[in-house]
């Protein structure tokens, strides 16, 4: 049913002769959700409309009676207050509702954007880096906020009351109707003619923005290492210029966005004098058309005149709000980006498995139509790159299988396909027989426990990011996982245990102690499979040998695909693989402990 809506109004779009685009019909789409409210915001702005008529009816009438006869007219009076408060109180509430709809569109998108890059996982870096990407989440979908609170509700004022003063004017005087019809058109023209500037101008701020944050990030991950080189006076100075940039790309926005409000209020101005001039000499009698009778009544004339700048002013509110349209867009160009990488769960056909002379290797013959994960003829090409070579392998449930293999064999990217994230292998992966492509990923995920190189934390205590995507755990849970994984001894004699704060980087703790927890958050997950990648990478050699240690005691059991260099020797695992461009060479190994 949505399909078809947006296929009916894209007709419509093309019916009109306005350039569809796709930043248009995201925008477009988000409104969608909100219809019913920006309905009711619509049916406000009628009743404006019809106020402002009543309010400068009424009034003309008064001051006419005022100059002519020196007495008031009550019930004009009261007609236009009547037109006034409706005016005014349907303005206010049409203002809550259009900020309350921006809201509800705004909070929904931003939802729905952190659940598909969590989807994403490790392919949303084909987007952006994770501080550009923050930017989008948070910044540009804020920088919506204007088009559907201002621009959006603006569109329909902008006809309808213009149209409410053209058919009261009509009957009153035909030349202030045609001054009426052929200044609007200049205002909306320049209008448009200076938004297109404007929007120019926020796509090359949201562009510079993005790469502030990225420098930003990577200057605050690397500040150790760079003090350590000597670098830190020239990574500011990228960081200050980067800064300028972003200064100078706002004062662009801001100029334009002046100029679009000066050259406006110029046509509206020079308009409304046109108006006034007319209806001046006509009641002195001096129009060179019409010497000796005046065209319109007094009261005519301060109806026309009432009305004339209420003609204007939807029009240079839309001018002033157009360059909330163009800075929207721009942000939408962006955020159309994010959903332009999909993790699709649709099985490929069998023609696009790999085919030919392949050296495969079937590691546990006996076992494989049992084993817990077969991987058959396995590979992944992505952008003309081989990302991951061709190979057959299987997992039995409750073998430990250390991985290793050259830089770029392809080592992280069967982590990749393992956890989800990409499915357009080439190949089959089978999990007790079922192909992972067709499989539920979430019923496979809540299976599987991560540990990263660096793994993920988020600002907060360790209480909340152990807890975080598992829900709350017991006392007792979370001391017999911080227990298991060494970590309870430290976590104790920090000031506040559990609840103390850890930043993003793991600041107060060092790189051991941050993956030991990550082995306890392992732990809480209750998951059977396990998968590393790289877990002692950066540490030392005591400290990587004491963080195996204590993944050997607590993963008995469990299957694991660890990955790990010679430096860092799994000698406990069951089965070792070497990874090379020919597929995967296996060797059963004799069990040694570090110690």
């Amino acid at each position: 049913m949505k399909k078809a809506n947006v296929k009916n109004s894209n007709k419509a779009d093309k019916r009109s002769g306005r350039v569809v685009t796709p930043e248009r019909l995201f925008l477009k789409d988000l409104a969608q959700s909100q219809s019913k409210t920006y309905r009711w915001v619509n049916c406000l702005g009628v009743i404006i409309a019809a106020g402002i008529v009543l309010q400068s009816l009424g009034l003309a009438v008064v001051f006419a009676d005022l100059v002519l006869n020196a007495s008031v007219d009550i019930q004009m009076l009261i007609v236009a207050g009547i037109g006034f408060l409706s005016r005014v109180s349907s303005q206010y509430i049409r203002e809550l509702l259009s900020a309350s709809a921006s809201r509800n569109i705004r909070f929904s998108l931003r939802q729905k954007t952190i659940s598909h890059l969590a989807k994403l996982g490790p392919k949303r870096h084909q987007i952006e880096e994770d501080a550009a990407l923050s930017t989008r989440v948070y910044e540009q979908i804020d920088a919506l906020d204007d088009f559907f609170t201002r621009y959006k509700p603006q569109v329909f004022l902008v006809t309808v009351i213009p149209c409410a003063i053209l058919a009261s004017v009509v009957w009153v005087s035909w030349i202030a109707f045609g001054i009426f019809m052929l200044t609007a058109p200049l205002v909306i023209f320049f209008m448009i003619l200076v938004g297109h500037k404007a929007a120019q101008a926020n796509r090359r701020q949201f562009k510079v923005l993005s790469l502030l944050s990225n420098q930003f990030s990577d200057l605050n991950q690397g500040l150790a290492e760079l003090n350590r080189l000597g670098q830190t006076t020239t990574a500011r100075d990228r960081l200050s210029d980067s800064a300028e940039r972003y200064q100078k790309s706002t004062m662009s926005v801001l100029r334009l966005a002046f100029l679009s409000t000066g050259t406006l209020e110029l046509f509206a101005s020079v308009s409304i004098a046109m108006v006034a001039l007319y209806l001046g000499l006509g009641l002195l009698e001096q129009l060179p058309w019409s010497v000796g009778s005046a065209p319109v009544t007094l009261s005519e004339a301060f109806f026309l005149l009432l009305l004339a700048p209420e003609f204007y002013l939807p029009l240079r509110q839309l001018g002033n709000d157009y360059h909330a349209k163009q800075k929207a867009e721009a942000a939408a160009v962006d955020l159309i980006d994010i959903y332009r990488v999909t993790a699709e769960t649709q099985t490929q056909d069998n023609d696009n498995e790999r085919k030919g002379d392949l050296s495969e290797q079937v590691m546990h013959p006996e076992f494989e139509t049992g084993a817990l994960i077969v991987m058959r003829h396995l590979g992944w090409q992505q952008a003309g790159r081989q990302r991951l070579n061709a190979f057959t392998a299987s997992i039995r449930e409750g073998e430990r299988v250390w991985l290793k293999g050259e830089s770029g064999i392809g080592k992280s990217s069967l982590m990749t396909i393992l956890l989800g994230f990409e499915q357009h292998y080439e190949g089959s992966v089978n999990v007790e027989g079922d192909e992972l492509k067709s499989s539920d990923l979430t019923h496979w995920r809540q299976r599987l426990a991560w540990i990263p190189q660096k793994p993920e934390w988020v600002q907060g205590t360790i209480r909340q990011n152990l807890e975080l995507g598992i829900g709350r755990c017991t006392e007792s849970a979370l001391r017999n996982a911080l227990v298991q994984a060494k970590c309870w001894d430290f976590v104790q004699q920090l000031e506040f245990g559990l609840d103390s704060s850890i930043s993003e980087a793991g600041t107060g703790l060092s790189g051991g102690q941050m993956q030991r927890l990550s082995i306890a958050r392992a732990l809480l997950t209750q998951a059977d499979i396990w998968l590393l990648d790289e877990p002692c990478s950066g540490l030392d050699e005591e400290t990587a040998e004491q963080v195996l240690n204590t993944i050997d005691d607590v993963s008995h059991g469990k299957t694991m695909l660890i990955i790990s260099h010679d430096t860092h020797p799994v000698f406990w695992a069951d089965t070792f693989w070497t990874l090379t461009k020919e597929g995967v060479h296996a060797k059963a190994q004799i069990k040694r402990s570090y110690v």
